[in-house]
């Protein structure tokens, strides 16, 4: 593993094209010249063959030289078996050329996915925890997948299938305009109608479209959500209840994709209708004009056959157009969430935090998550640097919060919080990360190896290094003892592990990440007496010389330390010592007395 930095955007492109066109200028614009250039080559031959499909008609049947009809003059020679040779090989270029095509957008498609997935989960990773509170992670997962690969399709609708088609309908008013210009307005006709119509569909099947995105979403967050929490599933025995409550999702999403079908089907059989409605006036218009002998044999056969080859290209763009119009919209819901702004977004010209003694101080803190759920309303606290200091107080005194708004997860109303006199609010924010290491009462781990759980502390870390963070937090004994040692995979979220076992997992991750900053959320919470009393002993170890804030509501996992805040209801009603507090008789003593001695 690798400690690499990956410069994120500070924002992400919100509308469809926008979002294609900040992916391919990222060194993707070559493989749209070439796309776009084999595109109209191709459309050029196609045309060409039926040119010269026409050519080899003419020479076969000798028109007579008193016909009014024009001449060719386009080809050198008129041998019929050279003509046929220039045939063949208009026929075989393009089913070359559109295979070479293949291959090479199949490299670029996983190429540009790839970029897209890595900008995106980024810049996902940029919210605040708000955002991911609000959005199950696994609809969120699905946005990013599927914003990824609409994007290439649009892309390859845009640049690939919309040229080859513009192409050859340009070449054909070319070659109608010199050979039979009065079936110019013909063609002008039918493709505007084809253009017109295509447009007027795409809207009317919009909704149908995002109905159909918003279904597939909720139908995937909600199966994620239920394989996530397949322990809670199986101990409660709900499997079928889950198949019950998933049952209308996916109805809602298989009557919106029937909604979809049908809408794309109608406005199919409509676009079909056109591009059969221009076949026959072409041919029509053509065959009055060869009676009138203004058109050869020749001529007529290769406006014919150029007019089926762009009726077949019509008929196949218009599904196409509609399937652009079902991806562009569930790149639309997409960008909806994903690209949403960031809630904390570092200042214009932050500086990485410095931390030297590691102080903290809040001053004058106000905060609350709505208007109706005030928290604090003019905290200050002060913290010296290398201090070890608790929190105590019933649920919810602000605890937790106190905790979320240092590491600034959410943004607060009025005050400021400061780290060795640096506002954090002015810092970036991936270094104020950095000076901070947590054990959570309830630590997750990645369905990862042990060995890279504990390195995500600190992924650069040597061998010796993880050997030694281990071992402090007295997890080496039954890591080594498992078949594959450090190698072993932990499980989804460690439920492979014990309770215990994950939570002596989290303490060696943050005695790697050596951070100045340490903060313990009931860190000793899952441990029996004996894991616990081997575990204080190193916490011990790893708070020296370093800043602790430590939330507990077993008293005696804090009684040690050298200053305990109480908090109730958002204000500080209590601080000082474990015996000065006792002294007092207050709220820190009757929460000892309900504990028998420290002891629940």
């Amino acid at each position: 593993m690798i400690n690499a930095r990956i410069s994120k955007p500070q924002r992400l492109p919100a509308t469809p094209l926008a979002f294609v066109w900040h992916f391919l200028r990222q060194g993707h614009m070559a493989g749209i010249a070439v796309t776009v250039a084999i595109s109209v080559i191709v459309a050029v031959v196609e045309a060409g063959g039926t040119f010269a499909f026409g050519e080899l008609i003419n020479a076969l049947a000798a028109d007579p030289p008193d016909s009014t009809a024009p001449a060719s003059t386009l080809l050198p020679i008129a041998d019929p078996v050279f003509i046929f040779a220039v045939v063949v090989g208009f026929w075989m270029v393009p089913p070359i050329a559109l295979r070479l095509l293949g291959a090479y957008l199949g490299r670029f498609q996983s190429d540009l996915r790839a970029r897209i997935h890595d900008e995106v989960l980024g810049y996902v990773l940029g919210h605040a925890p708000r955002f991911f509170l609000d959005e199950g992670s696994g609809s969120v997962g699905h946005r990013i997948r599927t914003s990824a690969l609409a994007a290439y399709l649009v892309i390859e609708f845009l640049f690939f299938r919309l040229t080859r088609f513009a192409a050859l309908v340009l070449i054909a008013l070319i070659m109608a305009s010199a050979q039979a210009p009065r079936l110019v307005p013909v063609f002008a006709i039918f493709v505007a109608m084809f253009v017109i119509l295509s447009f007027w569909g795409a809207r009317l099947c919009w909704p149908y479209g995002r109905s159909l995105s918003a279904a597939s979403t909720a139908q995937s967050g909600r199966k994620v959500d239920v394989v996530a929490n397949w322990d809670t599933v199986l101990s409660f025995a709900r499997a079928s209840f889950e198949q019950l409550q998933l049952r209308p999702i996916s109805d809602r999403e298989a009557k919106a994709k029937v909604r979809w079908v049908d809408s794309q089907s109608i406005m199919g059989i409509v676009l079909q209708m056109i591009a059969m409605a221009f076949v026959v006036t072409i041919g029509w218009q053509g065959l009055a004009d060869a009676q009138a002998g203004e058109l050869t044999v020749g001529l007529f056969a290769t406006i014919m056959t150029l007019a089926l080859l762009i009726a077949g290209h019509l008929a196949s763009l218009g599904d196409q157009f509609l399937q652009f119009s079902e991806q562009y919209t569930q790149l639309v819901d997409c960008l909806e969430v994903i690209a949403r702004p960031h809630e904390i977004i570092d200042t214009p010209g932050a500086s990485d935090l410095t931390v030297v003694r590691g102080a903290v101080e809040f001053r004058d803190l106000h905060f609350g998550y709505s208007e109706s759920a005030k928290v604090f309303s003019g905290l200050s606290l002060s913290i010296r640097g290398g201090a070890r200091v608790g929190l105590v107080g019933p649920s919810g005194a602000g605890k937790s919060t106190l905790i979320k708004l240092m590491r600034r997860q959410f943004p607060w109303q009025q005050g400021s919080i400061l780290i060795d006199g640096q506002n954090i609010a002015d810092v970036k924010w991936e270094s104020l990360h950095h000076a901070v290491a947590e054990v959570p009462q309830s630590p997750t781990l990645f369905h990862r190896s042990v060995r890279d759980n504990i390195l995500y502390g600190r992924p650069d870390a040597d061998e010796a290094a993880l050997l030694a963070a281990a071992k402090s937090a007295h997890c080496h004994e039954f890591i080594v003892a498992r078949p594959k040692g450090y190698d072993a995979v932990v499980g989804e979220r460690g439920m492979k592990l014990s309770g215990g076992e994950r939570q002596r997992v989290a303490i060696a991750r943050a005695f790697l990440k050596n951070a100045p900053i340490l903060i313990l959320d009931e860190a000793t919470s899952s441990l029996d007496g004996e894991a616990e009393n081997l575990i204080q002993d190193a916490l011990l170890k790893l708070m020296d010389g370093r800043t602790v804030i430590a939330i507990a509501h077993r008293l005696s996992t804090i009684m040690h330390l050298d200053r305990i805040i109480v908090l109730d209801a958002g204000r500080i009603v209590e601080q000082g010592s474990h015996t000065e507090l006792l002294a007092l008789n207050g709220a820190y003593a009757r929460l000892w007395q309900h504990q028998a001695g420290g002891f629940i």
